[in-house]
């Protein structure tokens, strides 16, 4: 009996111990320097510092609050990405303990006139998060100059064809806030509005199988608003220019936004070509030298937005449309041809143009302060004309071929992605579908009405979540694509699985894995069941009949950093299964150049990256070797090839003023049976900045005479060279000028998340 007094004595103090300890609590709320709450802060407790207990996270308004039944001492820990994270010690607990506001500094703050020279990249599973010094926004004079001021490692920047893609050659998705953006919004964007990039270099799996994405998130104000003109121009050739103006104001709930942008180019071309045809028993040798020819063409983008903010509802509705007119085309050429002993006269031209207006209307609606819905729906237009004429004449022969192309393309395309933050992970599920309608006119010697109905729909799962150091991602994706062209009809199913794994082995070392399968369905042009001619030897023709193309792939790269030097090492090796390729055939005398399913093809890229920072802020140096090699296996040939190469830049910063180098070998590619040996390039640039306006100066290739590219094919019917130059891209001396007006304090992006596009005309080019 004593005994049982004993125990039902010890089970209710156990009991009310258990009361008493259920009832601590822990709250606050975390907000940054400006006073802004943080959503989706992580609150850890740990007991000595590193065992795990539990967490949550903070709402829309910086709101926490943590329960705990088993200790009275522990560390709490408040963390939230690009900030600098913060421990608070919590001793005896009682049953609740209010910490008031907690203020979260950026991890590139500066502090008593004392720049922390820390990393500001935060590394992650699939990003880098990196935080532009004020140096690097004071010397910069719009988006893209910033982003080529960071350096971003694997990123090749173009300002001369106004280009971003890796250095690979893969597709770069811009995004502004989540947005999916063009250049040109980058490009109009004010740097001082920058607050971090997102530079998601292994993207996730609603990115689709771009190289790389980058998201620029801009600073969230609430007055007034801005206008800005950006220009550049040649003054050694005329013919090379690029203008910008934008526009915003916010008021309200609500805020507008309006921007245009002009490229134009006018220079001359030199072509070389050598051909040979082994079709018959005697082959046939033609050598063609150019004369110069001109290349024009200008390109207009336009977009006028409106968005409307309230509490966990946004909505944006833009219009966009996208001018191109080039009445000389990069393969125009005039030329002479030897061949056999006689000389012709060869005459190709062709021009065209595009117009592109498009709605996007987005809705986004938060659920609570952990799950959120994204819509978006995106209707474009695309009408297209292309003309071409070649001619080959001599004092005993004329031939002549013309073409005129004319296109209507629609396409609606909808989206939906939903959200949750979990503790210590991600969950999200996304849906896409795209539904395209297409006619095309064929005109000239030869005619064709070509109607084609494409649908592609992709859904995917994807599942993030962390453990201590370690991060893993699981993903499952379904594409379905489907064609319609006359009486031939194709469906096809491809899945696309993912794994991703990352370790912070230290606060200065970062390894990381990506393994994926995936896909891609062939281009409305090369569908086309239409022939064209290209000259009096050779046929264009497109393949119905070609499949969709598994992809595979696995990356590893590691991260060493520290306060002066990062180094990155990155490799890659991937398998197209069944790609679509090249093929030449031989019919009735005439050299036909096709697409077909081939075998496979293999790549293995690597590069090191090392980037030194040897006067703080003020001074980067990147370096960076690579090593390509290419395996290509078609039904009827194999072909190897590997490239080495080097790029590096040079980056100077002192109060206004700003000094830049760069340097970069050609880049090779085999695709099929083609080798592509891209342009060596190098420039310098210095320019003055102020808060409004910007004055520099930009010298493109000043120790080159002749800016080159190359072409091999090599075929075994049809072999060719090809070599384009031109001394119109040396020595170019730009002059760019920036001019920004604010009024208020402007509010210049929103948390808009999707932007859908559709860009491809599906008209096939009759071009070798």
């Amino acid at each position: 009996m004593e005994q049982l007094k004993r125990t039902a004595v010890l089970t209710l103090l156990l009991c009310i111990t258990f009361t008493v300890q259920a009832n601590v609590k822990v709250k606050g709320t975390v907000i940054d320097k400006n006073k802004e709450p943080l959503l989706g802060c992580t609150i850890q407790s740990f007991v000595s510092d590193s065992i795990f207990i539990m967490g949550t996270s903070t709402d829309n308004k910086g709101y926490f609050e943590l329960k705990d039944s088993r200790h009275e001492d522990y560390t709490l820990s408040v963390s939230y990405i690009g900030y600098q994270t913060q421990r608070i010690k919590c001793h005896n607990v009682p049953g609740t303990l209010d910490l008031g506001t907690i203020v979260l500094l950026p991890e590139s703050q500066v502090l008593e006139g004392v720049s922390v020279v820390a990393s500001n990249v935060v590394h992650q599973l699939d990003r880098q998060i990196l935080f532009p010094n004020k140096t690097q926004l004071k010397v910069s004079s719009n988006g893209v100059s910033l982003l080529q001021n960071m350096q971003l490692s694997m990123i090749s920047i173009n300002t001369m064809d106004n280009t971003i893609q890796t250095v690979m050659g893969s597709e770069v998705e811009l995004r502004i806030n989540g947005v999916k953006a063009t250049l040109q919004e980058i490009k109009a964007i004010l740097p001082k509005d920058v607050e971090k990039i997102e530079y998601h270099d292994s993207p996730g799996m609603r990115y689709g199988n771009v190289g790389a994405v980058i998201d620029v998130l801009l600073k969230q104000q609430t007055v007034g608003g801005n206008v800005a003109v950006d220009a550049s121009n040649s003054v050694s050739i005329l013919g090379i220019g690029d203008y910008s103006a934008s526009a915003n104001y916010h008021f309200g709930h609500s805020s507008i936004k309006m921007g245009v942008d002009w490229e134009r180019r006018d220079f001359d071309w030199t072509c070389l070509n050598n051909e040979f045809f082994y079709g018959d028993t005697t082959p046939i040798v033609r050598k063609e030298v150019g004369m110069k020819t001109k290349v024009k063409y200008d390109k207009v983008n336009a977009f006028m937005g409106y968005t409307y903010q309230h509490e966990n509802d946004l909505l944006s509705v833009t219009f966009r449309n996208y001018y191109n007119y080039t009445p000389n085309s990069f393969t125009d050429r005039h030329s002479s041809l030897y061949q056999e002993g006689k000389v012709y006269s060869i005459t190709s031209l062709s021009q065209s143009h595009q117009n592109m207006p498009s709605l996007d209307v987005y809705y986004q609606h938060q659920l609570d302060s952990d799950k959120c819905l994204y819509f978006d729906l995106v209707g474009t237009y695309i009408d297209s004309h292309n003309q071409s004429n070649f001619s080959q004449t001599s004092t005993t022969s004329d031939d002549e071929f013309d073409s005129d192309i004319r296109g209507e393309k629609y396409s609606l395309i909808g989206e939906a992605i939903y959200e949750q933050k979990l503790t210590n992970g991600r969950l999200s599920f996304g849906l896409r579908h795209t539904q395209m309608n297409t006619n095309n006119t064929y005109c000239g010697t030869i005619a064709r009405d070509v109607h084609m109905i494409n649908t592609e729909t992709y859904g995917y799962g994807e599942y993030y979540h962390k453990i201590g150091g370690m991060d893993y991602v699981i993903g499952l994706g379904v594409m379905r694509t489907y064609n319609h062209q006359s009486d031939s009809k194709q469906e096809d199913y491809i899945f696309r699985p993912t794994v991703k794994l990352s370790y912070h082995v230290s606060d200065h070392f970062f390894v990381r894995y990506k393994g994926y399968s995936s896909g891609y369905a062939p281009s409305l042009s090369n569908l086309s069941d239409v022939s064209q001619l290209i000259d009096i030897y050779q046929t264009r023709r497109g393949n119905p009949e070609l499949e969709s193309v598994r992809f595979y792939s696995n990356e590893w790269s590691m991260n060493l950093g520290y306060n002066m030097v990062n180094m990155e090492l990155f490799a890659r090796y991937s398998y197209d299964h069944k790609p679509i390729m090249e093929e030449t055939l031989y019919e009735n005398g005439r050299y036909i150049r096709t697409l077909a399913n081939q075998k496979g093809f293999h790549r293995i890229n690597t590069q090191f990256n090392l980037q030194v920072r040897p006067w703080k802020q003020y001074l980067s140096i990147q370096m960076t070797p690579f090593f390509n090699r290419y395996i290509s296996q078609g039904n009827e040939y194999t072909h190897t090839y590997s490239n080495w190469g080097f790029r590096g830049s040079m980056i100077g910063m002192y109060g206004h003023w700003a000094l830049m180098a760069d340097i970069e070998t050609s880049y090779h590619s085999l695709w099929g049976e083609t080798l592509t040996k891209n342009e060596a390039g190098h420039s310098f640039t210095v320019s003055y900045n102020t808060d409004h306006w910007n004055l520099g100066l930009k010298m493109v290739n000043p120790f080159t005479k002749t800016y080159k590219q190359a072409t091999e094919n090599w075929s075994e019917a049809a072999p060719y060279q090809q070599l384009v130059s031109s001394k119109d891209f040396c020595r170019v001396m730009m002059v760019t000028a920036a001019f920004n007006l604010d009024f208020g304090k402007h509010k210049d992006g929103t948390n808009k998340r999707i932007r859908n596009d559709d860009l491809d005309a599906g008209i096939m080019q009759g071009a070798r």
